[in-house]
């Protein structure tokens, strides 16, 4: 662009472009000069081919002066500028303050739970907005719930008895409570509820839910590789099915996991099942031989890529809600109570735990990348720590039929002549 500047009138002036055309002739850029409390100020305006003239170029100085000589209306365009995007910013916050939950939960729902949930996950999550959160504040704007909306929403699924003393219900408050914290969080941080309103769950209590202690004995374990095997040879209980759990009880891997598994995931070479995809991201479990001659008696389906396929459907996976109903029949017969699918991982993590001194070794098995998350699933073995009170117990009771002589530091003074 050319350097010079070519003045047009008192307070205009315009330089021209040496390339570019408006027309027949070169685009003029535009900008004006005026005083604003004894200081001289210039401001850019435009170029011709935007629509801009020496006219409309003098019009707009008219109107600055004019604010500057009577003080009404903005002095400068910079001014005009700032007045205008701090409107728009403001019309933009009070757009989003109107949003409603239902809108929360839809931004929500497409930036956060099907981004990172997994499909059971996000499944849940469904559930509780559509059956408890949005009948109750749905159409309520988000900067308007209060704690008393979102604490009766936690409190709704809680049972008690005549006594008032809570019996049921726990594990569904405790999940609403965590969904509706995380969802006005995002809700914050999106700038769609006033900062100064806060969480509306900050001060709700939440529901805390008994740490499960179930632990299968050796005894429990033996009685349902029993009855799966019972049911697997009369035909109670398909294949794939018996398959699936008795591989969760050799590898102790989620059934997720393992329900999504492929051929391609089995490393025969390496003596490893790599799973690019678990609650924790990538991760990578040894296989033993008994799991590996497992997997050869599931048979493979040509373009099929899962090991355990679907029943109704063999070119999906197996359903998560097949396998849950077939171990409670399982179980049932093998006259095992109050246990899930769940609860082999966690009497898997518990033996890995009292097996090997090495936690890292225990969470390679387990697939943990957290120490504190391993942590969480071990149990104390009643047997292991029975015996060890007796240990003690023993020493104890020896130590007071044959009490040691206890020298003070006085007489050891004495007798080394200090």
């Amino acid at each position: 662009m050319s350097a010079r500047w070519i003045t047009a009138a008192i307070g205009i002036r315009y330089r021209e472009h040496p390339e570019r055309k408006h027309g027949k002739r070169p685009d003029r850029y535009f900008a004006i000069r005026h005083r604003v409390d004894g200081r001289r100020v210039e401001e850019a305006l435009g170029w011709a081919s935007e629509g801009w003239t020496v006219e409309k170029a003098s019009n707009e100085l008219s109107k600055l002066k004019e604010a500057t000589r009577t003080g009404q209306g903005d002095p400068t365009l910079r001014a005009k500028r700032e007045k205008a995007d701090a409107g728009r910013k403001a019309e933009a916050r009070r757009a989003r303050l109107e949003k409603t939950v239902s809108d929360l939960w839809g931004r929500y729902l497409k930036e956060v739970a099907a981004v990172a949930n997994k499909p059971r996950t996000l499944a849940e999550k469904a559930r509780m907005w559509e059956t408890r959160i949005k009948p109750a504040i749905g159409h309520i704007m988000v900067n308007e719930v209060t704690e008393e909306d979102a604490g009766a929403i936690v409190r709704a699924p809680l049972k008690t008895d005549a006594k008032g003393v809570i019996t049921g219900g726990k594990a569904e408050a405790a999940n609403l409570y965590r969904l509706q914290h995380h969802l006005f969080r995002k809700a914050l941080g999106w700038g769609l509820r006033s900062k100064e309103l806060g969480n509306p769950l900050e001060n709700v209590n939440e529901p805390k839910v008994p740490r499960r202690e179930r632990l299968f004995t050796a005894g429990e374990i033996g009685a349902l590789l029993n009855a799966l095997d019972a049911k697997r040879k009369d035909g109670t209980c398909h294949n794939q099915v018996a398959a699936a759990i008795k591989a969760a009880i050799l590898s102790g891997a989620r059934i997720s996991e393992l329900l999504t598994l492929r051929w391609t995931d089995i490393r025969r070479d390496e003596m490893e099942i790599h799973l690019p995809d678990t609650k924790s991201g990538f991760s990578r479990r040894p296989l033993s031989t008994e799991l590996l001659a497992l997997f050869d008696t599931v048979k493979k389906m040509p373009g099929v890529p899962f090991v355990f396929r679907g029943i109704e459907d063999p070119r999906t996976f197996l359903s998560y809600n097949t396998v849950e109903k077939a171990f409670h029949d399982i179980a049932k017969a093998a006259k095992v109570e109050g246990c899930s699918l769940h609860t082999i991982r966690h009497w898997f993590a518990t033996m890995t735990a009292n097996s090997v001194n090495n936690p890292r070794v225990g969470m390679a098995l387990t697939g943990h990348k957290s120490h504190a998350a391993y942590m969480n699933y071990l149990h104390s073995d009643k047997e292991q720590a029975r015996a060890l009170a007796d240990q003690l117990a023993a020493l104890a009771t020896r130590s007071a039929e044959k009490p040691e002589n206890v020298a003070t530091l006085a007489d050891k003074r004495q007798a080394n002549g200090t």
